[in-house]
């Protein structure tokens, strides 16, 4: 049976006698009695002698639906409002659920409690059901369901009590949920008033530009946010590209723009929001005086994957939900600029790219050797720069333009197959002298193989090699000193010749 927690008047007191226990059992019934005092200032019903507590579940303040009825299949609830506590015990199998709540039922019945629904069996409707209803901590139980829900007026707190128990092959359970009621406690929040009166403090950013990518730089039309620094870029006096100009169907419209292409990924503070950095983009470009042509946000742009596929976004790494890209197009006689800009992230990073497009006519003269000058300047002098052959920014793969250089040579080495040549980088002296060499080295050797490739020209008859910064033939002071210093030479071997 149930016992009522009544205090000095329980057994656990008689049983604890002090002159019974010496010891460490004089420590045990210490104990005992602590617990058992704390268990009676927190529960009406000490449980059942072989009932374990399977788990527990507690609650400041909540709102719990309490079951008061069944109306055809739809069970009917009261929300009551409290001081919640749930308690899951176990129980050997010879416990049935009915008894189980027949005893919590009777004691319920002498405090002069108000039984509000009771059922057991098929009477509380499937028990798949009504164990959904019900969220007991333990859900493996459902066979032989028994539920009860009652109302305790005490003398000085209102009780809400729903018991349910249910039975499987290997025990019992029961699930005894206790609302105790009480006000909504809202004064839980204490107010900063200092807080009201003061001015919003902005965030400082660190500058964190020593980070940027080896040979990047803002853009001169529009600076970084604060904090931010380059992890990619990418530079084009002439190239193309694409940018997104719509989506029709759930398929993006893809346009290829060509001219001078400047391209930048920065990794950015994740203090900074999504739409924060989207929307500084947009206010900056329209103080330039851009207007908006296309955006999209979140997954309405498409997948991350399919942006990246279709525009190769140096950006890319972050959540579908957090995208933000807008297409933007400033009109001017000299020619247009377009201006791309693509937010992602997710919770521990966020990237921000902006993409410049400026509009202008392909230079296609800049091959400043032909066939004829080309044989006159070797004979003179054993040497001659390869003025047209241009590399992509920090790269070794030439442009389209150097096509046309790299066919004078072709010929020229046809013409002359009993000679043997150096294939010879240069740079200017901008950055580390280590990376300049092996970025000379990697731009002769990529003429060496176009040669060899593309014309059929013997391997034996060129050598490649970069030298870096330390032939210059003009002061590396200047850009356009800088310039003449980028370069490639053929040079006719003298032990070859």
């Amino acid at each position: 049976m149930i016992k009522f927690l009544t205090g000095a008047k329980s057994p656990l007191f008689v049983e604890s006698h002090p002159m019974l226990r010496v010891g460490f059992n004089l420590l045990l019934a210490a104990s005992v009695i602590f617990s058992y005092q704390a268990l009676a200032e927190t529960q009406l019903f000490k449980p059942l002698a072989e009932a374990k507590v399977d788990e527990k579940a507690n609650r400041h303040f909540s709102h719990y639906p309490l079951l008061t009825g069944l109306d055809k299949s739809k069970y009917l609830t009261e929300q009551v409002s409290g001081k919640l506590s749930r308690i899951s015990y176990e129980l050997p199998v010879s416990f049935e659920p009915i008894h189980v709540v027949n005893n919590y039922k009777t004691q319920i019945i002498k405090l002069d409690g108000t039984l509000l629904f009771e059922c057991t069996g098929k009477e509380c409707g499937k028990k798949d059901k009504l164990q959904k209803q019900i969220r007991p901590l333990n859900t493996i139980p459902k066979n032989q369901p028994a539920l009860l829900t009652a109302k305790l007026t005490l003398d000085k707190k209102q009780l809400y009590l729903s018991l349910y128990a249910a039975s499987w092959h290997k025990g019992t359970s029961l699930q005894l949920d206790t609302v105790e009621v009480i006000p909504e406690p809202l004064d839980l929040i204490e107010v900063n008033q200092a807080y009201l009166g003061s001015e919003i403090a902005q965030t400082q950013f660190k500058d964190r530009s020593n980070k940027d990518e080896r040979n990047s730089k803002d853009h001169p039309m529009i600076k970084r946010l604060p904090g931010a620094y380059i992890t990619d870029y990418e530079q084009y006096d002439f190239g193309q590209t694409k940018v997104i100009t719509g989506i029709n169907k759930k398929k993006h419209q893809v346009k290829t723009l060509e001219g001078r292409i400047t391209d930048i990924s920065y990794d950015l503070p994740r203090n900074y929001s999504e739409y924060e950095v989207n929307a500084n983009y947009k206010v900056a470009l329209t103080q330039l005086g851009f207007t908006p042509l296309f955006n999209c946000q979140g997954k309405e742009c498409g997948g991350k994957s399919k942006v990246y596929q279709n525009i190769k976004t140096l950006a890319h790494i972050g959540r579908d939900e957090s995208q933000f890209y807008s297409l933007y197009r400033l009109e001017r006689p000299q020619g247009n600029v377009y201006a791309m800009t693509y937010i992602i992230g997710f919770e521990d990073g966020l990237w921000g790219e902006i993409k410049l497009i400026e509009e202008t006519q392909l230079i296609d003269d800049r091959v400043a050797i032909d066939l004829e000058g080309l044989t006159d300047k070797m004979a003179e002098t054993g040497h001659v720069a390869l003025d047209g052959l241009l590399f992509e920014f920090d790269s070794d793969k030439m442009l389209p333009e150097a096509k046309a250089v790299v066919k004078v040579v072709a010929s020229y080495l046809k013409s002359h197959p009993k000679q043997r040549f150096y294939v010879i980088g240069h740079t200017d002296d901008q950055g580390k002298q280590s990376y300049n060499q092996l970025l000379s080295d990697k731009r002769a050797k990529a003429v060496v193989k176009q040669l060899t490739t593309a014309h059929q020209i013997p391997k034996d008859q060129l050598t490649g090699k970069g030298v870096g910064e330390y032939s210059p033939v003009a002061n590396n002071s200047n850009e356009a000193g800088q310039k003449l210093n980028r370069r490639v030479e053929l040079v006719l071997r003298s032990d070859q010749q």
